[in-house]
C-alpha cells in the first residue's frame, strides 16, 4: 500500500464532488504504484496527477516540519502605482496572506488608490489566497455594506455564506481587471465575482479554471494532500469558474494586457 492508496481514501470520503469521489479515487488507486515511483519530485507527481484528474488544486505537498515557507511580501499587495494619467495599478502577487495579517496591508492600499480616475487590479501573477481577505478586496468595490457573494457547499457540513467585508474608504470608480493562464483560485474569485456583479472589465487571457476550496490532510513520510472539499456558488450567476476558467471581456495576450486596458479608457 502507497500513500496514493491513503489519498485515494480520503478523496473518496471528503472531494467536493460525490459524483466523482469514487472514480477519482479508483484512478490513484489503479495508479498507485506509478506515482509513488514518481515520489519524491511532487512537481512531477502533481503533473501526472493532474492528467488523471482534472483539478489543478487536487494536490501532493510537503508538510511543514521545519521553517515555514516565507510569507508574501506586504501579504500580497505587491505594488501600488499612481500614474500621471489618473489610473492606478494595484498588482497583486503571488498569493493574498491570510487576513489578519493581510487587513493592514489591505487598507492602506484602499488609502493610496483613494480618488484615482480608473483602476487596474493586475492578476495576472496571482495564484490565489485566503477567503476572508479576498472579501476586503469585493467589500473595497462593492459598498458600505455586506453583500451575499455566493455560498459554499459541503458533502459533510452546512452550507457557509460568503460575504464582502466592506472597508472604511471605499473606491467607486471603473475598474479593470488583468488575468493570465496563471490567474488561479482566488485571484479568479475576484475577477468572476467582480466581472458577474457588472463592477469589473476583465482583460487578458482565460484563466486556469480552480474554483473549489481545500483542506489539507497528513499522509505517511511527511507530506501532506490537498483536497477539494466544497463548491463554490457565486450568487450572480448560480455557478463558479471551475475547470473553464474565467473569460475575460477583453482576451489579448497576458503581457499585453495592461497597455489594452490603457488604451480601452
Amino acid at each position: 500500500m502507497t500513500i496514493f492508496d491513503e489519498m485515494a481514501d480520503l478523496v473518496e470520503h471528503h472531494y467536493v464532488l460525490e459524483a466523482d469521489a469514487a472514480r477519482y479515487a479508483g484512478l490513484l488507486r489503479q495508479h498507485s504504484a506509478e506515482l509513488a515511483a514518481l515520489v519524491p519530485d511532487r512537481n512531477a507527481v502533481n503533473a501526472r496527477l493532474h492528467q488523471l484528474i482534472p483539478d489543478r488544486h487536487l494536490s501532493l505537498r510537503a508538510a511543514t516540519v521545519q521553517a515555514p515557507a516565507p510569507r508574501p511580501p506586504a501579504a500580497g499587495i505587491a505594488g501600488v502605482q499612481r500614474r500621471l494619467d489618473g489610473i492606478a495599478v494595484v498588482t497583486i502577487s503571488p498569493y493574498l496572506d491570510d487576513a489578519d495579517r493581510a487587513e493592514p496591508c489591505i487598507d492602506a492600499m484602499c488609502a493610496l488608490v483613494a480618488g484615482a480616475e480608473r483602476l487596474v487590479i493586475d492578476l495576472r501573477a496571482c495564484g490565489g489566497g485566503d477567503t476572508d481577505t479576498i472579501a476586503m478586496i469585493h467589500g473595497w468595490l462593492l459598498g458600505a455594506e455586506p453583500v451575499l457573494l455566493g455560498w459554499f457547499e459541503h458533502r459533510h457540513r452546512p452550507t457557509i455564506d460568503y460575504l464582502s467585508r466592506p472597508r472604511t474608504i471605499a473606491y467607486d470608480g471603473p475598474v479593470d481587471i488583468l488575468t493570465s493562464h496563471r490567474t488561479f483560485s482566488g485571484g479568479e474569485d475576484l475577477a468572476y465575482v467582480l466581472q458577474a456583479n457588472g463592477r469589473a472589465r476583465v482583460i487578458g487571457e482565460r484563466t486556469g479554471g480552480g474554483a473549489h476550496p481545500v483542506e489539507r490532510f497528513t499522509l505517511a513520510e511527511g507530506l501532506i494532500c490537498q483536497i477539494p472539499v466544497a463548491r463554490s456558488v457565486i450568487a450572480r450567476t448560480g455557478g463558479n469558474w471551475e475547470g473553464v476558467g474565467v473569460t475575460p471581456d477583453l482576451p489579448c495576450p497576458a503581457d499585453e494586457a495592461l497597455q489594452v486596458a490603457g488604451a480601452a479608457g
